[in-house]
C-alpha cells in the first residue's frame, strides 16, 4: 500500500509513513476512500433552474428580448389571451419567427374557409346573402380568437424546442449557446411589413395598367372620331 500523504510504500504493519511521518491508514478506511464514485461529469442542464419552465428564465429573457418580462408574467399566470396575435394573426407569427406554426394557421385557415364557403354558399340556395356573409366572418374571427388564446403557449414551445436544441449542440461553449439563442428568438419587422405592404404594392401596378390600357382605348376612339 502506498501513503496518503506523500506516496511512499508503506507495509502492513507500518503505523506510520517512515517518510512523512503521517500515520497510514486502516485498510478499512482505504477501501472506503477508494470505492468513493468521482465526482460526475458537468451536465450542460444542470445549474439552470427548469422547475418551472423546463428551461431556465435567463434563457427565455434572452430569446425573447425587450418584452421578456411580459411573457414570463404570462406564462407564470397561464395567460392564453394574446392581443398581437388576435389584431395581426399570421403577421405575428412571422414577426416572432414561427414559420411552422405559420404553415399551420395558413394551411387551418384555408382549409376552414374553402370548406365552410361553399357549404354556405349552398345552403343559401347559389346565390350571396347577409347571413352568408356573417357567417363567413364568425368563422374567420373564430379563426383568429383560436390562434389568440393558444399564442403564448405556442410562443413558449416554440423558444423551449429552440433553447435545448442549442444547450446539446453547444453543451460546454457557454457564450456562443448565448449568443445563438438570442439569434434564435430574435424578431423582425421587415418581413410582416412587406408582406402586408405587397398587396398594396400589386394592387397599384395592376391599378396603373389597367389605367394605361383605357386611356390608350378612349385616346384611340377620340383619334377615330376626330377624322
Amino acid at each position: 500500500m502506498y501513503c496518503t500523504n506523500c506516496g511512499n510504500v508503506l507495509h502492513e504493519e507500518d503505523r506510520f509513513c517512515a517518510s512523512c511521518g503521517s500515520p497510514a491508514k486502516p485498510s478499512s478506511e482505504r477501501e472506503d476512500i477508494l470505492r468513493t464514485p468521482p465526482f460526475p461529469p458537468l451536465n450542460p442542464q444542470q445549474g439552470r433552474n427548469t422547475t418551472e419552465f423546463g428551461v431556465s428564465e435567463e434563457d427565455l429573457r434572452s430569446f425573447v428580448g425587450r418584452r421578456a418580462e411580459s411573457y414570463l408574467q404570462k406564462w407564470r399566470e397561464d395567460n392564453r389571451w394574446n392581443w398581437p396575435a388576435f389584431l395581426f394573426g399570421g403577421y405575428w407569427l412571422l414577426y416572432r419567427g414561427m414559420y411552422l406554426y405559420l404553415l399551420l394557421y395558413l394551411v387551418a385557415s384555408s382549409l376552414v374557409m374553402n370548406i365552410a364557403g361553399p357549404l354556405l354558399f349552398s345552403n343559401s340556395g347559389g346565390t350571396f346573402s347577409g347571413g352568408m356573409v356573417v357567417t363567413v366572418l364568425t368563422v374567420y374571427l373564430a379563426i383568429k380568437i383560436g390562434l389568440a388564446i393558444t399564442a403564448n403557449r405556442l410562443y413558449l414551445h416554440q423558444a423551449k424546442r429552440k433553447i435545448n436544441v442549442l444547450y446539446q449542440r453547444y453543451p460546454s461553449d457557454p457564450v456562443t449557446r448565448e449568443d445563438k439563442i438570442v439569434l434564435a428568438g430574435e424578431t423582425s419587422l421587415y418581413i410582416p411589413i412587406a408582406l402586408a405592404v405587397l398587396p398594396l404594392l400589386v394592387a397599384l401596378v395592376f391599378g396603373a395598367f389597367t389605367y394605361l390600357h383605357y386611356y390608350k382605348q378612349v385616346q384611340t376612339e377620340i383619334e377615330q372620331l376626330q377624322e
